[in-house]
């Protein structure tokens, strides 16, 4: 698939078919994942793969636990009043992205990986979600040792991956507002200033 076409029709997946995705095509994606641009080493990203249906569910409804008992006030926590909810969308594997706690470049880091791993997944006729719902609980002492996460390490980004079941839901974007700074202004950013 051709990279622009990837970009404009990768969507976000939340229903996928009941099979496994080969192990073999999900290293092939992380290899991809791990080729993004990153301001650290890229032995820093540490990928997390887990499998199998029923043990993503239970580590959902874990995570939904979790969150109810230690959310914050304020927005963002609808998610935890719907009993529909399905934190992994029923997914047959999960990719969590962990890099070192202590740099402030581990984000965005592990952001551009995911997006990699978006679009190869979609190039290989795979779906993703882009999933933020567990990572208070993916963070915990236990959890992480659970999934052998070194000390030192925090998840940033975790993605359900399967094969589609369906098309996407949700509408095409609108392009984006784009400022100009051009040369007009230049006078603007002198160092006497």
């Amino acid at each position: 698939m051709d990279t622009i076409v990837a970009i404009h029709t990768r969507r976000s997946i939340r229903s996928y078919e009941d099979r496994p995705v080969e192990r073999d095509v999900i290293a092939d994606i992380l290899w991809d994942a791990a080729k993004a641009p990153t301001t650290q080493i890229s032995e820093a990203q540490l990928f997390t793969v887990i499998e199998g249906k029923k043990r993503i569910a239970a580590f959902g409804d874990s995570a939904i636990e979790y969150a109810r008992a230690n959310r914050t006030p304020g927005p963002g926590y609808d998610w935890l009043d719907r009993p529909e909810f399905s934190v992994f969308h029923g997914a047959p594997a999960v990719v969590v992205i962990s890099a070192p706690g202590g740099n402030s470049q581990s984000l965005g880091d592990c952001t551009r990986s995911g997006q990699n791993l978006a679009l190869s997944a979609h190039a290989r006729g795979l779906a993703t979600c882009w999933v933020g719902a567990p990572l208070l609980w993916l963070r915990t002492a236990a959890v992480k040792d659970a999934l052998k996460i070194p000390s030192g390490y925090e998840p940033f980004a975790v993605f359900a991956l399967g094969y589609p079941s369906g098309p996407a839901a949700g509408k095409p974007r609108d392009r984006p507002q784009i400022v100009w700074a051009d040369a007009e202004n230049e006078d603007h950013f002198t160092e006497d200033e």
